[in-house]
């Protein structure tokens, strides 16, 4: 979904307003069906909320559509737990920062992990050795 409102940024410079709001009804869905899908979605969700997208979109122009998705993409954000939060983000430029030491934020999610015994839900952002390590078993 980053890609698709990347694109949209670009789409916003050149597009009539009500143009804009047609595709940001279909983002909004989308992302009302991410926690579903992908509960820890914490990689997107940074990027997402970042200077680059969001902040950027609401401030050049701030249309309506656009306040209606941060307002949802903030609410499921927030609803998130917190090891996954405030991890890293990007730059005004996309650029990627990191908020935290890899050592810190694999150690937060790994933690989570063991924590809740949610393993089918944290398969696409745990490494794999940390399976062994929570599950005492060999990979």
């Amino acid at each position: 979904m980053d890609m698709k409102l990347t694109a949209v940024r670009g789409y916003a410079a050149y597009a009539e307003q009500n143009e804009v709001d047609q595709l940001m009804k279909k983002l909004l869905e989308l992302l009302k069906k991410r926690p579903d899908s992908t509960p820890y979605n914490y990689q997107e969700y940074e990027i997402l909320r970042s200077a680059f997208l969001m902040p950027y979109l609401l401030k050049q122009y701030n249309y309506e559509c656009f306040q209606i998705f941060s307002e949802q993409l903030e609410h499921q954000y927030k609803a998130m737990p917190e090891a996954f939060k405030g991890i890293f983000t990007c730059d005004e430029q996309g650029e990627g920062v990191m908020l935290l030491p890899p050592e810190e934020s694999r150690k937060r999610i790994d933690d989570f992990s063991c924590s809740h015994g949610k393993l089918n839900e944290a398969l696409n952002i745990i490494p794999r050795n940390t399976y062994a390590k929570c599950f005492k078993m060999s990979i």
